[in-house]
Parts: C-alpha cells; structure tokens; sequence
C-alpha cells in the first residue's frame, strides 16, 4: 500500500518517541497553580485538577498518539506490536502515572480476551441493523459500540454525537414527576438549543429528514432507569414544539437502548417482581404519543458491561461530562478543538462543581488508556477481517 508523504509524517508523529525536554509549567496564577508535569510545558489554562481541559492539547508525557482508523490503517507491524505490548502491559506499566487514571481500581484495560471481545462485538453488529438511518448517539454510554460498528466492514456511517449529563425527571405514582431545582434554567435551556442547531440535531432536522427520506432517526443511549433519556426527550419535545413540529417529532425517532439485565437484578436483588426489560419512560409532554415511538433494548454480557459501562476509565474517555450547568459555559462541539483557556469560565464550572468527583483533567494517563482500547478494537478487526477496506478518504 503506497502512502503519502503527508501520510508518512502523520504516522511517525504519533508512532515515534521523541526526547523532551524538561520546561517549568506556566504560571496561571496562584488559585490555579499547575502541577508541573515531567517533560512538558503546560499549556495556559491546563490544570492538573480539573476537568475543564478536554481539549486535543497532545501531552509529550504520553505513551502513544492518537488512534483512530486512520493511524491504524497506515501503522507498520512493528509499530503495531508494540501497541500490543502496552496494551497488554499498561496496568504495571511504571511510565504510566497509574494515580492519574480516574478509577484508580480498573487500571487493566478491558476486553484482553477474545471472548470477551466477540461479546463486545456481538452488541456492535446490532447497530448495522440501523446503518441506513440516522444515528444521535446520546452521553458517552454507546460510542465504543458505535465506533466499532463504524469501522467494521458495510457498517454503519458516521454518527452524530449530542453530549447530555445528568436528569432531572423522576418516576413517581403518577409518572414520571420533575424536580424544577434540578431542571435547567431557561439561559441553560436556550445555550443548549444553539448547540443542537449547531450539530444538527435539532427536532426540525430531524423532521425534514424522516420527511425526505422516510427514515426514522435513532437516538441511542445506555438504558437502566431511562432518567437521562427522559430528561433529554423532554429538552427535544419542547424544542420541537415550539417549532410547530411535535406531533411529527414523534414520529421520526426510535430508541434503541443497550444495558445489563443481570446488573438491573444486581440493583433489585429483593424485588418481588420480575425485572422486566428496561425502557425509556415518557416525559408528560410526550405522553400522549408514546405510541408513535418505537423502542428496542439490546441487553449485554455482564462482564462486557463491567468492561465498557461501569469502568469509569472506560467512561470518561468518551467525551466532555456536560450537564446543564455548563451549557451556558462551553460548547463540546467547539470546546473539544481547544483548550479551555478563559478563566472565568473556568471559575464559572467551579461555582457548580466544585464538590463533583467528575471534576478532574483528561490526563495523559486517561488519553493512553483511550487509544489503546482504540488499537485493541481495530487491531481484533483487523485480524478477524471484519475492518472496513481504507479508502481514499481514510487516507489523506
């Protein structure tokens, strides 16, 4: 396979260990002094105590660069092995700051088995079933499902990713009942429909698409109690009806959910009833049209579930956790391009989540830990010959 030379220097950029020379960090002021890190130069605004930094900042303190299939299409079998061998390794790797990875007890990354892998995999096929229509990946839960599914051979195509944390709607007697204190503002709501217009996920587009097309768009999340769906539906309902657009609203998305049905008896261990397969309960103002929304659940191996689901290393390597608080601070269609550098900002997500345990930085430890889940996942397809054939935009 010939590569260009453009090509050739992405790779030796992301596969070569460079020397670097030790620097002091960067004085950003006595409230939030950094640490210095070994090797480097902090960039202004990288705190090494908040999670206010998700930006694509590259960290010489780093085992490996970025993978995605790109760099993985493109990567020599030396260079893949090595891969390998850190990915085998990295729990007991000592360049590894293991008191850096947010869940300081899952430090072996998951699916080191084959079988626990075809698991893995098994609930990633579900999603070419949808590979014809529009996909919102909804939160962090689905995207190592998703991405795994975009890299397979005829999988499905690029999906759109809408960062949502948190809930605010609860079950009750009576439905599901919302709690108004822990309900976004009407400054946060608004902040948060110019995002959705912005990554085209607003309930209009989605509308005109079930109308050109006649597919339905899927919006996918882990599913348990359905809090978060309900909350985001709720957000996406009154968008939509305020658009003139309900009614049709609802009959252009379905859901699909993935969760644990053991982890759900594992949570209920004294339940008198059977748990019964999870779904995303209605918010009011979408109770009246609940027939018109179609949901599927897709329930996984436990250990899977452990692996890519409660594994907060797993979890957090994901995307920016974007409660309603930050909407009106950052946006994680711009913010993931660029460090957060405006400190009032950074005081600003303070004032909220000071006392949040999520409060904490995408170290070079947690970056390690993505990409080399990533390589695990495209390096199984690969040799499985289940990876999609590169093509001439893979490669530029």
């Amino acid at each position: 396979m010939l590569i260009s030379s453009i090509n050739q220097q992405y790779f030796t950029k992301f596969n070569t260990i460079q020397p670097v020379k030790s620097k002091p960090a960067i004085n950003i002021g006595a409230d939030y002094a950094t640490k210095p890190c070994k090797n480097t130069e902090l960039p202004l605004g990288f705190n090494t105590s908040y999670n206010i930094t998700f930006g694509n900042w590259t960290n010489p303190n780093r085992l490996v660069g970025d993978v995605d299939i790109k760099s993985y299409q493109i990567m020599t079998d030396r260079a893949k092995e090595r891969y390998r061998k850190l990915y085998r390794g990295f729990a007991t790797n000592e360049d590894v700051e293991q008191s850096k990875l947010f869940d300081k007890k899952s430090k072996f990354l998951p699916l080191q088995s084959d079988e626990s892998m075809e698991k893995f995999l098994k609930i990633s096929k579900k999603y070419l079933k949808y590979k014809d229509q529009p996909i919102i990946c909804l939160g962090r839960s689905p995207k190592w499902f998703l991405n795994a599914a975009f890299w397979m051979k005829d999988g499905i195509p690029e999906y759109k990713f809408v960062a949502f944390s948190k809930y605010w709607y609860y079950p009750s007697s009576k439905g599901m009942q919302k709690l108004p204190k822990e309900a976004p503002t009407q400054e946060e709501e608004t902040a948060y429909r110019k995002y959705l217009d912005r990554v085209g996920a607003n309930p209009k587009e989605i509308v005109d698409t079930m109308k050109k097309t006649g597919k339905k768009t899927v919006i996918t999340d882990y599913i348990c109690t359905g809090k978060g769906a309900c909350s985001f539906l709720d957000v996406m309902a009154r968008y939509a009806d305020d658009l003139g657009v309900l009614e049709d609203f609802t009959k252009s998305i379905q859901i699909v959910g993935i969760g644990s049905m053991d982890y759900m008896e594992e949570l209920y261990p004294y339940s008198e009833d059977e748990i019964s397969e999870p779904r995303v309960p209605m918010p009011p103002i979408l109770e009246p049209y609940g027939d018109n929304i179609k949901q599927e659940f897709y329930n996984m191996d436990y250990t899977v579930f452990q692996e890519m689901l409660l594994n907060q290393n797993t979890n957090e390597c994901r995307s920016t956790f974007y409660p309603h608080n930050a909407w009106t601070v950052y946006s994680p269609d711009t913010f993931k391009t660029g460090l957060v550098t405006d400190m009032k900002k950074v005081e600003k997500l303070l004032e909220h989540f000071k006392d949040e345990k999520y409060i904490t930085t995408f170290t070079a430890p947690m970056q390690d830990y993505r990409n080399l889940l990533n390589f695990r996942i495209l390096d199984y397809l690969n040799e499985k010959e289940l990876l999609r054939t590169p093509n001439k935009f893979d490669l530029e």
